[in-house]
């Protein structure tokens, strides 16, 4: 038994990372422990909170019963054990049993932190879920645990849960902001929770900057960053030009809830004395994505052989990571707010296709719809959102009415969302269609209308 790998699994105590935080994050019921279960894996980008949504699912299954010597936690991402690979994860399970043998007998509760350390994680893993009596969880960070990745080393025996940094009403829950969940607030708590949704536009919701001053969460986002850059997309993809890497991806983060013209940042990369091309970009831009620095959204089609021309909207992990790690034009605070609806938007449609959140663009003057929420596959529009940083900014505020009014009636749709950042909530009705009109902070907390 190696005692170093012994020592860790007998030192770990949830104690130590109390209180848990709740995440909004349904993983489903616990399996059974069994051989051939699913895998349950938590995806996401570095630092969103994964491993404490384990330690989440771990304090659930104390609270119902389940001894703690059938739970093991191993978190693989530890300088200590490199290089990890098969053996490695072989020497955590003889050592667990070895500690707790009723979990061999009865079944055991794995959780298996950062497995994408692991060189063959896959491999290994479906040895595991093959042989052992067990109901098994993991976390993967970044591009190394992708869900195409997933979807190929287990052949339909896992489930991939997306985790993204705190949502405004995780965020206020932490902060223990009073009425997050109230039927109807006072009007104090409508205050608190306005004045808590302003600094999340702000700071976003990377759960470690929570509760630190603005230069050291500023720091620790573009560290954040920096990481993404230096090991999940230069390390990972032998990237032989950092300096482009690191510059686009600032770029990329700038140009939050904006378009992308590839053509235009070759172009500017190139003025500023560094040799590239639009092929290069364009891979660095999808390594990226894989890496979920940023999102990408484009115009809806409805047609299987069309292909839009139209430059995708970028969208970033967090809007205070934009903030932090992009150039001067994230600090626009409608695009931040339209990041926020985004990320929401995909946090409410877990299952459903990521194209099925798109853009629209009227036929009749062109006008800009922000999100659609549907299937092209389908053909069928299921909801409008607009968004609008300030309805006090008159000609802003028409413009996007506008934009609704003529997506309702082409798409003949009765109702439409339109979110603002400041502003009441209202309804606005014309020829039997509906604009329903919500602060972003109630929808975010209540998923709109009034409260």
């Amino acid at each position: 038994m190696n005692e170093s790998i012994a020592a860790t699994l007998r030192d770990f105590s949830l104690d130590a990372y109390r209180p848990i935080i709740p995440r909004d994050l349904d993983l489903g019921e616990p399996l059974a422990p069994r051989a051939g279960n699913l895998v349950k894996v938590v995806i996401g980008m570095r630092r969103s909170g994964k491993s404490y949504r384990l330690f989440q699912e771990m304090d659930r299954l104390l609270s119902s019963g389940v001894p703690s010597e059938r739970i093991c936690y191993f978190d693989f991402d530890d300088d200590r054990l490199k290089p990890i690979t098969p053996a490695t994860g072989d020497a955590v399970l003889e050592a667990f049993y070895a500690i707790n043998p009723s979990a061999l007998s009865e079944g055991a509760y794995l959780f298996f932190d950062e497995l994408q350390e692991m060189s063959d994680w896959g491999a290994w893993l479906r040895r595991i879920v093959a042989t052992r009596r067990a109901t098994i969880y993991v976390s993967g960070s970044s591009s190394k645990m992708l869900s195409t990745e997933i979807a190929t080393e287990f052949r339909g025996r896992a489930l991939d849960f997306e985790l993204l940094p705190f949502s405004f009403r995780e965020y206020a829950l932490a902060k223990g902001i009073p009425g997050v969940d109230a039927v109807a607030r006072s009007t104090e708590e409508t205050m608190l929770l306005e004045g808590a949704f302003r600094t999340y536009l702000q700071d976003g919701g990377f759960p470690a900057t929570l509760d630190l001053p603005a230069t050291q969460s500023v720091a620790l986002l573009q560290s954040y960053v920096q990481r993404v850059v230096a090991r999940d997309v230069i390390e990972r993809h032998n990237v032989r030009q950092p300096r482009v890497a690191a510059l686009f991806a600032q770029r990329l983060l700038g140009l939050n809830a904006r378009q992308l013209s590839l053509r235009r940042a070759t172009s500017d990369l190139k003025a500023a004395g560094l040799s590239t091309t639009k092929e290069t970009l364009g891979d660095l831009l999808a390594y990226y994505q894989e890496a979920y620095l940023v999102f990408t959204v484009r115009e809806l089609s409805f047609s299987l052989s069309e292909s839009t021309t139209s430059q995708p909207k970028l969208y970033a992990i967090d809007p205070g990571l934009a903030l932090a790690g992009g150039t001067a034009h994230a600090v626009d605070e409608g695009q931040r707010l339209e990041d926020i609806v985004y990320l929401e938007l995909r946090r409410r449609m877990p299952g459903m296709r990521r194209e099925a959140i798109s853009s629209l663009r009227t036929k009749g003057h062109g006008y800009e719809v922000d999100f659609v929420v549907g299937d092209a596959l389908s053909g069928e529009l299921y909801d409008l959102y607009q968004v609008c940083a300030n309805v006090d900014q008159g000609g802003t505020y028409e413009r996007e009415i506008r934009a609704l009014w003529e997506a309702l009636a082409e798409s003949r749709r009765e109702e439409a969302t339109l979110i603002v950042g400041r502003g009441p909530d209202a309804v606005l009705e014309k020829d039997g269609g509906r604009i329903v009109q919500v602060p972003a902070w109630k929808w975010l907390l209540n998923g709109g209308g009034s409260a």
